[in-house]
Order: structure tokens, then C-alpha cells, then sequence
């Protein structure tokens, strides 16, 4: 069964970013007739200047311009882990250029002229990738936050937990009797507010990274 999206009410923008003024200005309107809040910026320069660090919604970032490029600022975004998702525009259908946009995480890539149709269809798209992000995000940081409270022998009993293992066999592993599993067990699941090895499972799945251990994020 799938997990349940909660809602996430962080006021979404589309952030326009292309040096063409004329073009922002009927971008901009065309986004207040359809009500969608919208802000303009120059500049990449200008939008990492004034742009809050985690704000709320999508990117509809020009490739081609003068200092620093669309893709270049894409990889400053990554860089300083923004998670916003990029929809590229350009009038220039260079195919090269756009599949190293892609390649790089961009949500979507428009031609221009384009059709507003489109446009609105793509940013609809990046708002709700970007909404069910933040959801899952903030999710992962209240489990982290959880995490962080488990002593050692809880956190070894959490990952032998998460791997299927039995009382008496994480008894054995970690070499202490099956009642004091079943104690640092039934603490570690208070804590992470665990209702079943399913929710465990899940858990440390979303704390996991590839390669590594869950239990040094503890320090």
C-alpha cells in the first residue's frame, strides 16, 4: 500500500530568471491573469542574491545568458543543495546543451516561443514534484530528529530489527541476554514511534545512504 502524501502548505513561486526583460514582464503577467505567484530576476547573480535559501516552488531558468548561464547556476544550486526543481527555456534547440541540463537534474526544457499551455502544465508539474520533496523531507528530518535520541544499544537494535533478525539472534550479535533485547526493543520503538517492524524497516530505509551505516548520522 502506498504511503500516504501529507499536505504541505509553503507558499509555492515560480521564480523567472532570464536577462530579457520584456520577456519576464509578459511572463509575469500572464501569471498573475492565471494566478500563479511569480517573481522576476535579471540576473542568476541577482536571483542568489535576493532568493531565500529553501523557498517554496519551481525555476523557470533561461540557459543562454550573460555571467553566469542557466547551467551554471544550476550547478550552484547544487552545490548549496537547493532543491528547487529547474524547468529550462531557451530559443536555441541545441541538443547537447539540453541533455546535459537533463543529465544535471533539470525538471523540464521548453522552446521558445512557447506554448503557455505548456508552460503552465510543466510548472503545475515541478510545483507538485517540489511539494511532495519538501512533505518527504520533512518527514525524513522528524526520524533523524528521533534518531538522534536512541542510545548506542538502541541503535544497534534498531538496524538488527530492520534486517529481519529475531530476538534471540540480535541477543546473540550483540552479546546480552534476549530480556535486555526485548527492553532496548521496545524503548527504540517508543522512540522512533515504531507500531510495527514494517514501520522500522521504513524508517531506516529513508535514513539509509548507499554504502554507508544509519548509525553515523548519530555523530
Amino acid at each position: 500500500m502506498p504511503t500516504k502524501i501529507e499536505q504541505d502548505d509553503s507558499p509555492q513561486k515560480v521564480y523567472i530568471i532570464d536577462d530579457e526583460s520584456n520577456l519576464r514582464t509578459s511572463l509575469l503577467n500572464f501569471f498573475d491573469s492565471v494566478q500563479i505567484d511569480a517573481v522576476g530576476f535579471g540576473s542568476a547573480e541577482e536571483f542568489l542574491v535576493t532568493a531565500e535559501q529553501g523557498s517554496a516552488g519551481c525555476i523557470l531558468l533561461d540557459i543562454q545568458m550573460p555571467d553566469m548561464t542557466g547551467l551554471e547556476l544550476q550547478k550552484e544550486l547544487t552545490r548549496r543543495n537547493n532543491p528547487m526543481p529547474i524547468i529550462f527555456i531557451t530559443g536555441n534547440a541545441n541538443v547537447s546543451i539540453s541533455v546535459s541540463a537533463m543529465k544535471a537534474g533539470a525538471f523540464d526544457f521548453l522552446l521558445k516561443p512557447f506554448n503557455s499551455q505548456a508552460v503552465v502544465a510543466s510548472i503545475n508539474r515541478a510545483m507538485e514534484f517540489d511539494r511532495i520533496a519538501r512533505v518527504k523531507k520533512a518527514e525524513e528530518n522528524k526520524i533523524r530528529q528521533r534518531f538522534c535520541r536512541l542510545t548506542p544499544r538502541e541503535m544497534e537494535v534498531w538496524e538488527f530489527v530492520s534486517q529481519g533478525l529475531m530476538n534471540k539472534q540480535i541477543a546473540f550479535e550483540m552479546s546480552i541476554s534476549e530480556i535486555m533485547v526485548k527492553l532496548h526493543r521496545g524503548r527504540m520503538m517508543k522512540k522512533m514511534n515504531a507500531k510495527s517492524v514494517v514501520d522500522v524497516v521504513r524508517m531506516f530505509d529513508r535514513l539509509s545512504t548507499r554504502g554507508g551505516k544509519v548509525t553515523s548520522l548519530h555523530s
